[in-house]
């Protein structure tokens, strides 16, 4: 008989131990407040019974064990701390507040108060851990306010508290740290070109640079680069200099060219092969072919070379009249 007393009581505790709820050691809530339904994987009826507050959206923090047994305690859930928990840590779910939101509104901030920086447009906002990670809980407006801002325009370093959504007063103050500095817009190349080849408006991008890192030999203007050809092989995304680009090659050295003279009414047209490449507007030396003198000229157009001295023109003229028809 004793022995049947025993082997109840050992099945009554299995069953116990495996009835009894378990202590997540760490959960994910989606609401405002934290419940045991959220703490343990069997709460029963007691699942909607509030345990504390949960942080703000996208933020983490803890609730000390003793905390929780309490609650469960008091609303009948069984359980063992079977894995000398301390301590469980609750996270926040939320949908996040864009970078660039979060970015304008530290730079309006910082603007407004220090007159002499550049407009917030120009403001590049760099975060401490790389990203802001504001977040806001489902259904509410994706907005910041900036409550209160310190920058160090000689660091460049700022310190913000900010509420998300905007003047929500009931949402927690949020410190977001790191670095704020005026930047530039400079149109770079968006692939690598090489030698000869002429750049269009599709091969052009803008990036934003530090305006202590823009020279005085940097090109700054799509306009400098529009119809450009590099003079060396340019990098994709890299700032390009001024004396990386020159107008594009449109006479190629011993190529064929045709050389003009016109004065008044008169118009001559001679052939000649080019001793040297040159773009529109420069000077070419140009081997005349009939005579076998050398002139020079500009280059006008493909291929193309006009003269205007008296001494070519006359070459020039020369070489026309003995040309044959």
């Amino acid at each position: 008989m004793f022995r049947i007393i025993l082997l109840a009581m050992a099945l009554i505790a299995t069953t116990a131990a495996a009835t009894a709820a378990e202590l997540r050691p760490a959960a994910t809530v989606a609401g405002a407040y934290v419940t045991l339904g959220d703490l343990f994987d069997e709460a029963g009826d007691a699942s909607n019974v509030i345990v504390a507050d949960a942080p703000a959206p996208g933020m983490r923090d803890e609730i000390s064990v003793s905390r929780i047994s309490m609650a469960a305690r008091r609303s009948g859930v069984e359980w063992r701390n079977t894995s000398n928990l301390t301590h469980v840590v609750v996270a926040r779910s939320g949908i996040s507040v864009p970078d660039a939101d979060v970015s304008e509104a530290i730079a309006r901030a910082i603007t407004s108060r220090n007159p002499g920086l550049a407009d917030a447009d120009d403001l590049q906002i760099d975060f401490s851990n790389g990203a802001s990670g504001v977040q806001v809980a489902e259904g509410e407006p994706q907005t910041v306010s900036i409550e209160q801002i310190a920058f160090n325009p000689r660091t460049a370093q700022f310190d913000a508290l900010l509420r998300a959504p905007a003047n929500d007063m009931l949402s927690p103050l949020r410190r977001l740290s790191g670095r704020a500095y005026p930047v530039a817009q400079v149109p770079v190349l968006q692939r690598d070109m090489q030698p000869g080849e002429v750049v269009h408006a599709d091969d052009i991008e803008w990036v934003k640079l530090p305006t202590n890192r823009v020279s005085l030999n940097m090109i700054t203007s799509q306009d400098k680069l529009l119809g450009m050809s590099p003079r060396r092989p340019v990098r994709q995304g890299e700032p390009v200099r001024i004396n990386d680009m020159q107008p594009p090659v449109v006479v190629e050295k011993g190529t064929q060219v045709d050389v003009l003279y016109q004065t008044g009414a008169l118009s001559l047209t001679a052939h000649g092969r080019a001793l040297e490449s040159g773009a529109i507007g420069d000077m070419v030396s140009v081997l005349n072919t009939t005579s076998n003198r050398t002139i020079q000229g500009v280059v006008t157009g493909p291929n193309t070379v006009s003269i205007s001295a008296p001494g070519v023109s006359r070459a020039a003229a020369n070489a026309n009249t003995h040309s044959p028809s």
